[in-house]
């Protein structure tokens, strides 16, 4: 299964100067280890480079979208028509899940391949430099469930096509 996870602000805001914009929120990042542990987590380049981004995510399997080379034990790349390549990540660990962790660009290409969008809306509006028009990028989705938390909401949406 190829999932997409991530949070926005409330306009869909989801970057600022290479970090997440808002403070850090323990409670979306809680989640973002629970669902991503033992799991295969896909990046870009500039999220994988992002301020106090681990390198690699410990206890994933990590890959980068980049055409440079990573030297870093632990770090896969791919480039090219790497939604293809996405795609074939299932045969090559079929026992896991593929979780596409941005940046907006990547999420945005591998829209149409994936399954599950596992989206925490951060509380309130912050400065920011990176986003994604939620209202098109949910197109063909439905929400399936809906958690409240004190700072965010964690929502999970399935593509209507793939049911």
């Amino acid at each position: 299964m190829i999932n997409a996870i991530f949070a926005v602000d409330s306009r869909g805001g989801l970057g600022y100067n290479g970090a997440l914009p808002w403070p850090h929120n323990a409670e979306d990042m809680a989640h973002f280890k629970s669902m991503t542990q033992g799991q295969v987590v896909v990046m870009g380049r500039k999220t994988f480079e992002s301020v106090g981004m681990p390198k690699p995510l410990p206890g994933r399997t990590n890959y980068v979208v980049t055409n440079r080379p990573i030297n870093i034990a632990g770090v896969h790349t791919l480039n090219g028509d790497y939604v293809s390549k996405i795609v074939n990540l299932q045969k090559v660990y079929p026992d896991k899940e593929i979780f596409v962790i941005g940046g907006a660009e990547i999420l945005v290409k591998t829209r149409p391949i994936l399954d599950r969008i596992y989206l925490t809306y951060i509380k309130g509006f912050y400065k920011i430099d990176t986003s994604i028009h939620m209202g098109e990028f949910l197109s063909g989705f439905r929400a399936r469930s809906s958690d409240p938390k004190t700072t965010c909401t964690m929502m999970m949406f399935t593509n209507e096509m793939k049911q």
